[in-house]
């Protein structure tokens, strides 16, 4: 069901004041020692691992979607392509334009505010399209999913990342638990149909925040045409119970590290429930702009 325009542009607005306030959280977590920043930093680095992979030539054409911070726009200028970065918060712009400037690279990278709903390029523009850490906050995956798809060359190359429903952190916390989680979002809709959200409720000035599992989000890509090529999950933790943390910062550490461990050797179901499901997919060739 497609939302009113005016209720797409308040969730719009939600999400852009959430990462106007939270700039520098973006600029500093990837460099931070915390399980949090620890997660991010390896989701980063998987993704980089991921392109490095394509072997494409240097100055290929990528559009990163969701820049934040600028840092992996950086990574990908560092890597000889000629880089489109975008975000929707100009708050984001600004740091990415920043960290630009300052690496001198502004002959490889264009940084600008951008709808990845109405994405201003023409179709087939870009040999590698990259967004992570968007899809959760989209007010329309499959038409963002499809203006990524208009936009990539055939037989290019797309890596995004989903939110992963099905995290292990979720499964021992009663709060998070999916089931309960799904119930709340349901809660959510039906008052806001009803217009019975306030001002004093919690939930009013909080965006919208959407997470698939690996199997709904590879079916979401491989409908509007991508083949996925190569996938994984990362991130172990942080472990609460009723919303209060299980264990300390370091050991919450050590047990993200063993468990992901046992995910990159392949364990059958700890492979699935990392917190950040990343993928790698291919445009098909005969898939329409």
């Amino acid at each position: 069901m497609s939302l009113p325009n005016s209720q797409k542009i308040h969730e719009q607005e939600l999400v852009d004041n959430l990462f106007d306030n939270q700039g520098t959280y973006w600029r500093d977590t990837y460099e931070e020692k915390d399980i949090q920043g620890i997660i991010y930093q390896r989701r980063r680095a998987v993704a980089l691992k991921y392109v490095e992979s394509l072997s494409l030539p240097k100055t290929s054409k990528v559009l990163e979607i969701g820049c934040g911070a600028g840092l992996m726009t950086l990574a990908l200028a560092k890597r000889g392509f000629l880089v489109e970065a975008i975000d929707h918060s100009q708050v984001m712009v600004d740091l990415t334009v920043q960290i630009v400037k300052q690496n001198r690279l502004e002959k490889s990278i264009n940084v600008h505010a951008g709808d990845i709903h109405e994405l201003s390029y023409e179709n087939e523009s870009f040999d590698l399209v990259i967004a992570l850490g968007v899809v959760p906050w989209l007010r329309d995956v499959n038409k963002a999913l499809h203006e990524i798809l208009r936009v990539t060359k055939r037989s290019g190359f797309v890596v995004l990342t989903a939110d992963n429903v099905t995290r292990a952190s979720t499964l021992f916390d009663p709060l998070t638990f999916p089931v309960v989680a799904q119930v709340r979002r349901k809660v959510r809709r039906k008052l806001e149909e009803a217009k019975l959200l306030t001002l004093v409720n919690l939930w009013v000035n909080t965006p919208t925040y959407q997470r698939h599992s690996p199997r709904k989000f590879n079916k979401m890509l491989n409908e509007v045409g991508l083949n996925i090529i190569k996938s994984t999950s990362v991130g172990f933790g942080p472990f609460t119970f009723l919303g209060y943390p299980l264990f300390s910062d370091q050991t919450g550490i050590k047990i993200n590290q063993k468990l992901q461990n046992y995910a990159d050797r392949g364990y059958p179901f700890l492979r699935s429930i990392g917190s950040q499901y990343i993928v790698l997919a291919t445009k098909r060739s005969n898939a329409s702009p």
